[in-house]
């Protein structure tokens, strides 16, 4: 039997992506001996309407964050979709575009692993794709309670991946940069700049 490409997802709003959002990637990547990790970020994400900034922006800085790692590469599949973006259409589009021999990864952190209960259609998720939950040292409790309000599959299906403890947001980098404060070393050069360039997140 032949083994079965694997291929990871990281979604998100990306709103900005930041260095936390890359080495998950990186780190998933190498734990899982994944052939490459595509990158989705949502036009209309649906669980987070307040303080998006538009989707072109986080387009074209996801774009730019990842252009110098051969093994990530960017989706613009949700970009192209009417209406909010739901995690099962993406996984249905790449798996007509890649056919059955390939097995489908969805990275993401603690918070939406924690949240996976509340998504629609997450019965059909936990089906079609692996869920990588990436974890502080001592996070992994909160993925154990979504283990157990979802049962056997997803004990099958969501896998703990531990990395090394990096406690940056969007939400706290948004707010650095709108009180003028250094995202040095937390955004990728090439986001920073972009960030600059276009005057997104402004200054109060």
């Amino acid at each position: 039997m032949v083994e079965k490409r694997r291929i990871g997802i990281i979604g998100g709003t990306f709103n900005p992506i930041h260095l936390g959002h890359l080495m998950i990637a990186e780190v998933a990547c190498e734990s899982f001996n994944l052939e490459k990790v595509i990158f989705v970020p949502a036009r209309i994400p649906p669980h987070k309407q307040h303080d998006v900034i538009d989707s072109h922006h986080r387009y074209a800085m996801t774009a730019a964050a990842v252009s110098d790692n051969p093994n990530f590469e960017i989706s613009d599949v949700e970009m192209r979709r009417e209406g909010p973006s739901y995690t099962v259409d993406t996984i249905q589009h790449f798996k007509m575009l890649y056919g059955p021999n390939v097995e489908f990864y969805f990275i993401a952190g603690t918070d939406t692993i924690r949240a996976l209960p509340t998504w629609k259609f997450i019965e059909e998720l936990l089906n079609e794709v692996h869920f990588i939950g990436a974890t502080r040292p001592d996070g992994s409790s909160a993925i154990d309670e979504t283990l157990d309000i979802l049962g056997p599959k997803a004990r099958e299906k969501i896998h703990l991946m531990e990395v090394p403890e990096m406690k940056l947001s969007a939400t706290y980098l948004r707010e650095r940069l709108r009180s003028g404060k250094t995202v040095r070393y937390m955004l990728p050069k090439c986001v920073v700049e972009y960030i600059e360039e276009n005057h997104i997140y402004g200054k109060e």
